[in-house]
Parts: C-alpha cells; structure tokens; sequence
C-alpha cells in the first residue's frame, strides 16, 4: 500500500467522506474499514438516455481508508449504518457503494456495536475516546480486518515477542514477516508475508521464546490469492481466466501444529489439519507451556510454496 496523508481533522462525528478523502488515499484516526474501487460515476437516467456517456471512471493510486464518523447517524444517537446508506458525497459514493466495501463496512459497525452494548456507549461515545477507537481497531485486525496504516499492536499476543526461524525462505521474504502486524501484501511482492519451498515435500516455520509461555490459542493467517483479483462471479472474461473454482492454489491444505517444551526438546503435537481452504484458522491448543512453537506445511493446493500472512498466540 502507498503511505496516505494522514487526517489532521479533529475526530468529530458524523462525517461526509469526499473525493479529495479517497484520491489521497487518506487515513483517518478513526479508521476502520477500507476501499479501492474506482470512483464510477453513472448518469442519474443511465441507459434510458442513450445521448449521455455510461459512466465516468477515475482509477484510484491505492486504496482509502473509512472513517467510524461516517457509519453512524447524525440525529439517532444509537443507530450504525453500513452499505449504500453511509455519509458520502456524491462522488465519493461512486467508490464506496460496491458490495466488498460495504461488506467490510458491516463487519465493522458489527464490531463497534458489540462494543457499545458491552461499554455502554453511543458510537459517537467511541469516537470521542481515543482509547476505544484503538481498542476497536485492534480487534477489527484480529479478526482480519484491514486497515490501511494500522498495524497489530495487540498486547495479548504473545508471538510478538518471539524470534522466527524457517526452514527455507524465498528471495527477498522473512520469517518474521508472520508477526510483523500486516496481512496483504503487493502482488508480488513478500513484505507481509513468509514463504518457503515445498520441494522437499514439506516446509516449516518456529516461534521461539527465551522464557517459557503458556499459550491456548493459535492464530493463523493463510494466503488466499488475493493478489490474483477477483473471486466472484464476474462477466469479465479476463478476470474469469484467472479465476480458480475451489480452493485456491496459494492456500496451505495439510499441516501440523506442534511444541517444544524446553530448547532443542523434542515436537509434541497439538494439531493436525487436512483438507484447509480457508484463510482465518484458530486453533484452541492448550493451556500449554511452550517454549517453541512449530507450523510443519506437507501439502498446498498447488503452489509451490507454503505461504503465510499471520500467526498469533494466547495465553
């Protein structure tokens, strides 16, 4: 992503996101979403006025970021909106309107509404405190959110303190990108992500800790081809011939997830796992003291590398 002009308005509620908002790719300090589609303007009559061009395109240089201020109401105190029914100008709404956008816009007032109804709040109540608005998205990110110049920061996850070894890595990629706090990368590109050979049949990656750590759960973050475009129905017929029907090839199918007690221990397993298609895995291991934890890879769904974005641990 292309580092945006960060937003120097003060966090006052609600509010209209623009196009100036979006060309910039601005980030918001209550960001909790974000977009990317062009801003695609349709004539009001559209094809009942065959005189008039079908639309306007203006491509965007990165994606944008969403403020909470324009997902809530400005006359109901309690009322979240998310979808084609946000505080957008006109211009504006002809990136925000499209159904991956507004989808990430509910999961975000899903999680924002949770956190009202715990604390007590109005969500112009979690705007005003600095504090929630962290809080709200860190666990947005949890639960593989992405918002543009925020990363994990998550005091709860233990995999942050740890030292990451592999046994292979691609060209230009570190182990440690899996806790480096991002889960997207460019096409291409392995900033975010590690990668590592499965010419051998099997490949793995290790958190190891100077002191022992008593972990429950295990996050993990897969690859899913995100970088290939789209993987919706589509009458594209470029993007169809780059479409997979099932899972997809980047994404781990088969692996273990095992421990070691002490330095140089042996591998106690925890979890065995066939058949994976899905991105978010999270694992309930214990609690169990470790002092290393190791993800073995033995199957893809046809890449030729074991791929991953993320993993987290819990105590």
């Amino acid at each position: 992503m292309i580092p945006g002009k960060r937003s120097s308005r003060r966090l006052e509620g609600p509010y209209i996101l623009r196009q100036n908002d979006l060309t910039e790719g601005r980030i918001f300090d209550d960001a909790v979403a974000i977009g990317g589609w062009p801003i695609d303007i349709h004539p009001p009559t559209g094809i009942d006025d065959p005189s008039l061009p079908p639309y306007v395109s203006t491509n965007l240089l990165d994606v944008y970021t969403i403020p909470l201020r324009s997902l809530f109401s400005v006359n109901i105190p309690n009322l979240f909106m998310a979808g084609r029914n946000i505080s957008t100008s006109h211009v504006a709404f002809g990136s925000t309107r499209v159904m991956a956008t507004c989808a990430v816009e509910g999961q975000a007032i899903g999680t924002a509404a949770a956190l009202c109804a715990r604390e007590g709040l109005t969500p112009g109540g979690i705007v005003a405190d600095p504090r929630r608005i962290r809080a709200l998205q860190q666990c947005l990110l949890r639960d593989d959110q992405t918002i543009k110049g925020v990363s994990n920061a998550d005091p709860g996850d233990l995999a942050r303190q740890a030292t990451v070894t592999a046994s292979h890595t691609v060209d230009g990629c570190d182990p440690a990108n899996v806790i480096d706090g991002f889960v997207r990368d460019m096409p291409g590109g392995w900033r975010h992500r590690w990668g590592g050979s499965m010419e051998k049949g099997e490949a793995w990656i290790e958190l190891q800790w100077n002191t022992p750590q008593t972990i429950r759960d295990v996050q993990l973050c897969f690859d899913t081809g995100f970088s290939r475009g789209q993987l919706t129905l589509t009458e594209q017929v470029s993007q169809r011939r780059r479409q997979v029907r099932g899972p997809q090839p980047e994404t781990i199918s088969d692996y273990t997830l095992s421990y070691r007690a002490e330095p140089g221990g042996p591998l106690e397993p925890l979890v065995e796992i066939t058949g994976n298609y899905q991105r978010l895995r999270r694992h309930a291991v214990g609690p169990v003291r470790v002092r290393a934890l190791r993800l073995t890879f033995t199957r893809t769904h046809g890449g030729e590398e074991a791929r991953l974005y993320e993993i987290r641990c819990y105590g």
